[in-house]
């Protein structure tokens, strides 16, 4: 599961235990959490449940479980991520944690 370099440091404190997928197919179980940094970082972690909602469903819990401080900001990066997304769009919500060391 790739990340922007962006979320690496919320992921690693566990700030960030969501991620909002659009049309990322995603299961649950064992997943390599790969950030794109200059050197690639790879974290061990558990995708543990996918909801699924339409863009417009998502609530201020959402954004804050994925590390944002609030419903506008996860909308704004939303568009940054990707930007022909739409409120009626269906999206995935990924819940995760690290892997136990």
């Amino acid at each position: 599961m790739y990340f922007h370099r962006d979320y690496l440091d919320a992921v690693r404190t566990g700030q960030k235990t969501t991620t909002v997928r659009f049309r990322d197919p995603i299961a649950t179980g064992p997943v390599n959490m790969v950030f794109e940094l200059d050197e690639e970082v790879v974290l061990q972690g558990v995708v543990t449940q996918i909801i699924s909602k339409k863009v417009d469903e998502l609530t201020e819990q959402d954004a804050i479980a994925d590390g944002f401080r609030d419903l506008g900001e996860l909308h704004d990066r939303l568009r940054y991520h990707y930007p022909n997304i739409v409120p009626a769009d269906d999206i995935a919500i990924v819940q995760f944690r690290l892997a136990d060391a």
